[in-house]
């Protein structure tokens, strides 16, 4: 059995091998690395980037109460599962962004009524939000000088790009 860390959240993984995506936040295989090779080297965020990790932070806590919200809204156990494991994914994210910004995490509310009494209409708003997500961390992904920030939001735009193909063809 080895030790991997996610290069994207740094939360760590168990197992002989690496697996497909990380079990946390969602990265994909390339970004599991065994521990004894994980390092982070220490960058100083430019202004740009620092604003973009800011709002990619509310991106993110206010999909992740969707998520919830949805959750406990849906009419079958498939995206009940579904929506649960994204609200704590983007949980995940928003904990990830923090750590770029030396900040504490804010409260990310499992309670707020933010979402929609019907499950097609949580389904499609998800498919919006994603589709919201991918665009600004697109943006956000050029106007970045940092490697580290760089790879934070490629991976995060993978991982979202992923969340937008569970709901593709849904509603």
């Amino acid at each position: 059995m080895k030790v991997f860390k996610c290069k994207i959240c740094q939360e760590g993984y168990l197992g002989d091998k690496a697996p497909t995506h990380c079990p946390f936040c969602g990265a994909h295989q390339p970004y599991m690395i065994e521990a004894k090779d994980f390092g982070i080297p220490g960058y100083k965020l430019t202004d740009v980037s620092r604003r973009n990790l800011e709002e990619a932070l509310k991106l993110e806590i206010g999909n992740a109460e969707f998520y919830f919200c949805a959750a406990g809204r849906a009419d079958n156990v498939t995206d009940a599962t579904m929506f649960k494991r994204l609200g704590k994914i983007e949980s995940e994210h928003a904990s990830t962004i923090v750590k770029e910004l030396e900040i504490p995490l804010p409260d990310i509310s499992r309670e707020k009524d933010m979402c929609n009494d019907a499950n097609v209409d949580n389904l499609k708003e998800s498919h919006q939000r994603e589709d919201s997500a991918i665009k600004h961390y697109t943006k956000f992904l050029g106007e970045a000088k940092e490697e580290r920030v760089r790879e934070i939001f490629t991976a995060i735009i993978e991982i979202e790009k992923d969340h937008l193909s569970l709901t593709e063809g849904r509603f």
